[in-house]
């Protein structure tokens, strides 16, 4: 395996990114962060990976787990979601290696616990699937979406809680942004480097991509900046960066498929890398021909009618759903001062599109090939990236956590100092 990332696996994993370039600086002043440069290919480099506990206090452990990752800077440490649940793990030293026997195993430091402490109904009594991780302050702050929402009715997606996962203390639920739009806001988050807070109008992002039911949620990935502290309040005001409505598929129609965008689309993690102007997007992206059906592991029976219709040759996926197998891990690699454009009012949301789109190659496989999330922790420029269901010893499917290093010795260079408190400050 080569130490480049090269395209995103579907294992629960935990990654880590090194950047070689760094931007000039003025006397010891921070630039303009507009001039700072953008992450190549090449500058992400592969360190080895981890995995996550074995043990299920109360029957609740990390099986089919990895949804989403938060780094704790104050910890070192990770917030790992599984099954509607979220735990506290150590991280280990990774280790390279095509066998996840021979990774490490993560110290499990607080157990796999409900966050929202049974709030999850007051969303919908239906199913409900939490997506989106990040610590900020001294707190957890998580989202949650109708997982089919065919009415549009959720109005309401983020909580948050204190970091000690025992202690009663949730508060919620909050409306962020525009009432009906959750579908474009409800997952993924992620923190705004301290030099470009000003210029995208607030601390952090919030987003969503591809959920089923598509005209709610955006073609392709999506940023909103808002200040996490004000969730609790029954609204929260939130800026549009990035977004794909229905009536602008920039990237593509669901109903296809191409190498940046199609029905198969997953992301379900973004980290904004310090020092640079590069927000980066991971997970995966179907490469073959779009088919709407039931899948089959027989290439004879492409195109041939099911139980429920149309057959679609698909070996890792045998449900009525999309498919375009065969599929990849996929990074999305977007430019900060196009997000900076669309808050300033001289771009929409929907004109910008991603500066590249990279295939990443983990060492370790996983059939149905997803990626979870992914926990940034700035100050060492490393990334962990959850390969959802890696871990298969005995039937398991516990996430691997892949760590790359990613723009490493950008902060320290550029007169921009990395964000370690947690706050966006």
């Amino acid at each position: 395996m080569s130490k480049r990332v090269g395209s995103v696996c579907a294992i629960v994993a935990a990654v880590i990114f090194v950047a070689s370039k760094t931007p000039a600086t003025v006397a010891g002043q921070p630039n303009d962060p507009s001039t700072l440069p953008r992450l190549s290919f090449d500058d992400l480099q592969y360190l080895g990976g981890f995995r996550l506990p074995a043990e299920a206090p109360n029957n609740w452990g990390y099986s089919y787990g990895g949804q989403a990752v938060a780094y704790d800077s104050t910890t070192n440490s990770l917030f790992v979601s599984s099954q509607g649940g979220v735990g506290e793990v150590s991280i280990p030293t990774p280790v390279n290696s095509s066998n996840p026997a021979e990774m490490p195993f993560a110290k499990l430091l607080q157990p796999v616990t409900d966050p929202t402490e049974g709030h999850l109904k007051d969303v919908f009594a239906g199913d409900v699937k939490m997506e989106g991780l990040l610590i900020f302050g001294n707190r957890l702050y998580g989202t949650a979406y109708i997982y089919y929402d065919a009415g549009n009715a959720q109005r309401v997606s983020h909580f948050s809680r204190a970091r000690q996962l025992n202690q009663p203390s949730f508060s919620g639920w909050s409306q962020v942004w525009d009432t009906g739009k959750s579908g474009f806001v409800a997952g993924m988050m992620a923190h705004v480097p301290v030099e470009w807070q000003s210029k995208l109008g607030g601390p952090a992002i919030t987003g969503q991509c591809c959920i089923p039911i598509i005209t709610r949620t955006s073609f392709g990935p999506s940023a909103f900046a808002f200040n996490p502290s004000q969730v609790g309040q029954p609204k929260v005001p939130a800026i549009p960066l990035l977004y794909y409505p229905s009536d602008h598929a920039t990237l593509g129609e669901w109903s296809g498929s191409n190498p940046t965008y199609g029905s198969t689309t997953m992301i379900l993690g973004a980290a904004l890398i310090a020092g640079s102007r590069t927000a980066l997007y991971f997970g995966r992206n179907g490469m073959g021909p779009n088919c709407y059906g039931g899948g089959t592991p027989d290439k004879n029976l492409h195109g041939t009618s099911g139980p429920e219709g149309p057959l679609c040759y698909d070996p890792t996926n045998i449900h009525q759903a999309p498919h375009a197998y065969p599929y990849r891990y996929q990074i999305w690699a977007y430019d900060l001062n196009d997000f900076a454009a669309v808050k300033a009012g001289s771009k929409r949301p929907w004109n910008v599109v991603p500066y590249a789109v990279w295939p990443l190659t983990l060492p370790t496989s996983e059939a149905t090939v997803r990626l979870g999330g992914v926990g940034y922790d700035a100050q060492r420029q490393l990334l962990y990236l959850s390969q959802m269901a890696g871990d298969n010893e005995g039937q398991a499917g516990r996430p691997l956590i892949h760590t790359f290093r990613a723009g490493a010795k950008l902060s320290a260079t550029s007169g921009f100092a990395a964000t370690t408190n947690g706050k966006g400050e």
